[in-house]
């Protein structure tokens, strides 16, 4: 008998925890049946979006208003502000014609929609004096929608989640601002940034290539990637955002004493109309004159002054001559205004291939070696006429000596493709004596000296055509020095 009972009283319990349960699936089924629904979307709310007049809204703690006059919208509270247009009508269409996916005709509770505390509340009116109000609340992960409700309507709609997306709480988002031109590396003649007393030029050269200058000197050996690569970075530059239109106080973003100038020369093709005096003679007494056109070449120059950073480590940066404020990137700034001549330097230490050369001196130590290359007629050739030219070959000799081509490249290759791990600011002085040296003399009858001699524990000081400001690894010289020793010992 007391099992029966307690038999029952479970199954009483179980009864009510299952009523529980699913009063509960029917509470949260209510919320969001919408993710279960296949029906049409359905228009809840429209107007002419060209009939609107005003728009104002509240999100992120901010207020913002905007009225249309004679075709043009402004910033109710600031009529210079210098309103984006097109994102004024992106807005005006999103309330000219409002879907909703689902409509949940008898809420019971707004709080269960966040429509008590809304993300959103925005409303507007037409020239036709016809008003509404549409307050945005909690987002609906599962329908990808969020809940809105319209003002006179005791009904809750799901509506595209991009809805509220369109209004930026952010006026400067709005801003129909200044942006940084558009220049191209070839059109550039000259950059110029100056940080503190610190100078760096990039500058065209009288050959066509470009010239690297630090504090008006001019550096030798610029590798031409680097200063790609830097001028790239300056024709990059965007303005991530805008900060204030029309600054009257630059020091607040550290503008009235820069942390750095960028000055940018440049060329921009403009066309030119031209009316020839002859022209205008012969039609001076009739209303037409000929006119020709032509696309010349213009010089322009821009400066973007650098101010202070923000506490997200951007720049606050102006135009010359400009009142905007705006922001850009710390990691550009950084990367333009922390660069000096060395960073250019090519950080190869011999340019040029072994076919271009005629002669190689190497000295190890007190062994010295001394290669020519010469043409010779090949071996094979077995021709006896005396009207046919003999085929030849380029072979290399130390003195008598015929010196492999493949063991000589392979040893050469050691030299050619070895690079700087560092580069000094200023040459060092060489001490102790050499390693190795190696002067390559070319075709051109041009040449190049390049000799080691130990810098520290890890690095060789490479001293190329008397200037010592290149460090390489201590291994790579030890391996020239074993294979040319290998090669020219034999």
């Amino acid at each position: 008998m007391k099992n029966r009972k307690k038999t029952l009283i479970i199954a009483i319990i179980c009864l009510a925890a299952a009523a529980v349960l699913y009063l509960l699936v029917v509470k949260l089924s209510q919320r969001s049946e919408d993710a279960d629904s296949s029906d049409d979307s359905l228009v809840i709310s429209s107007v002419d979006s060209g009939q609107i007049t005003a728009i104002s809204y509240e999100k992120d703690g901010k207020s913002l208003s905007f009225r249309k006059e004679d075709g043009t919208w402004y910033n109710a509270e600031d009529k210079s502000f210098p309103v984006d247009q097109d994102s004024l009508t992106t807005m005006t269409n999103a309330l000219g014609a409002v879907s909703a996916t689902r409509k949940l005709d008898s809420p019971e509770d707004l709080s269960e929609y966040g429509l008590d505390s809304p993300v959103l509340t925005v409303r507007y009116t037409a020239s036709d004096g016809k008003e509404a109000e549409f307050t945005v609340g909690d987002t609906n992960d599962a329908a990808g929608g969020s809940y809105l409700k319209i003002s006179g309507d005791d009904a809750v709609y799901l509506v595209a989640s991009d809805f509220a997306d369109t209004f930026n709480s952010d006026i400067y988002q709005l801003a129909d601002m200044e942006s940084f031109p558009t220049i191209t590396s070839d059109s550039i003649t000259d950059i110029n940034v100056k940080s503190g007393s610190h100078t760096l030029e990039i500058k065209n050269d009288s050959d066509g290539g470009r010239i690297v200058l630090e504090n008006g000197e001019e550096k030798e050996n610029c590798a031409s990637s680097s200063v790609t690569q830097f001028i790239n970075t300056v024709t990059g530059i965007t303005f991530k955002s805008h900060v204030e239109y029309n600054c009257k106080d630059l020091s607040k973003y550290g503008l009235d004493k820069p942390t750095a100038d960028i000055s940018v020369d440049y060329t921009t093709a403009e066309t030119v109309t031209e009316t020839s005096a002859e022209s205008v003679q012969e039609t001076a007494d009739t209303e037409e004159t000929e006119s020709e056109t032509e696309t010349v070449e213009v010089a322009k120059q821009l400066i973007l002054h650098i101010g202070s950073q923000n506490e997200d480590g951007d720049y606050y940066a102006a135009l010359d001559g400009s009142k905007e404020v705006h922001v850009v990137s710390g990691d550009t700034i950084k990367e333009l205004i922390e660069k000096k001549a060395a960073d250019f330097t090519d950080n190869t230490i011999l340019s040029g291939s072994l076919n271009n050369a005629k002669g190689i001196d190497v000295t190890i130590g007190s062994d010295s070696w001394h290669l020519v290359k010469q043409e010779v007629a090949k071996a094979d050739d077995l021709s006896d006429s005396a009207e046919t030219e003999a085929e030849t070959e380029e072979k290399w000799y130390a003195g008598d000596t015929e010196i492999a081509l493949t063991d000589l490249s392979s040893a050469y290759s050691d030299l050619s493709g070895m690079s700087a791990e560092k580069i000094l600011d200023t040459a060092a002085k060489s001490t102790g004596d050499a390693a190795i040296s190696v002067t390559v003399k070319w075709e051109d009858d041009t040449e190049t000296t390049v000799s080691f001699t130990v810098y520290d524990s890890s690095f060789h000081l490479a001293e190329i055509n008397g200037e010592a400001r290149k460090l390489v690894n201590k291994r790579d010289v030890e391996k020239l020095v074993e294979d040319m020793t290998a090669l020219l010992k034999k």
